[in-house]
């Protein structure tokens, strides 16, 4: 499939999605703009992508949160979590029943057991709150390589996170 048929049919999608979180049309119209800007900047990496319009959603994802992030509002997690498909019950269950965890204590718990370069990148993002952007430009490599990084990490924090039995709570 050509990179043009995709934005054709799946353009509208993204921006309906990127514009129920946002409720501003210029921000979803940059949005969506910077989504299939990445895509683009993928090449054949996106061509070849298993589920193309997955990874539309999860950089619309990524993007929403960098968004909300920059104008500082605060969103519960669940309403950027909100599903496209019943594919992330799974995510929205877990969030409510992390609502009633101290993530505290066990935050240092998980963080031992990454390693010295994740534990960084965790700390400037999550905690420093550092663009991701800037963290790209400060070690030198793209964008969509950093997002790759950070996908990974949390990937491995939630097995991290499954290990520690919090389904107790």
């Amino acid at each position: 499939m050509q990179f043009e048929e995709i934005c054709k049919e799946n353009y509208a999608k993204v921006y309906n999605y990127v514009l129920a979180k946002t409720g501003k049309k210029e921000a979803a119209e940059d949005i969506t703009q910077e989504v299939f800007f990445i895509a683009y900047q993928e090449g054949d990496n996106f061509l070849k992508h298993e589920k193309p319009l997955a990874f539309l959603y999860v950089t619309a994802k990524n993007l929403l949160y960098d968004y909300f992030r920059k104008i500082k509002k605060v969103i519960p997690c669940e309403t950027i979590n909100q599903e496209i498909d019943n594919r992330d019950i799974f995510e929205r269950i877990c969030s409510q029943k992390s609502e009633n965890i101290n993530e505290n204590a066990y935050c240092e718990q998980v963080l031992q057991n990454l390693t010295p370069s994740e534990r960084s990148l965790y700390q400037k993002y999550y905690i420093e709150k550092e663009s991701m952007a800037q963290i790209a430009r400060e070690l030198g490599i793209k964008e969509p390589a950093m997002r790759m990084k950070y996908v990974r990490i949390r990937k491995k924090v939630r097995k991290l996170i499954a290990g520690l039995r919090l389904d107790d709570f």
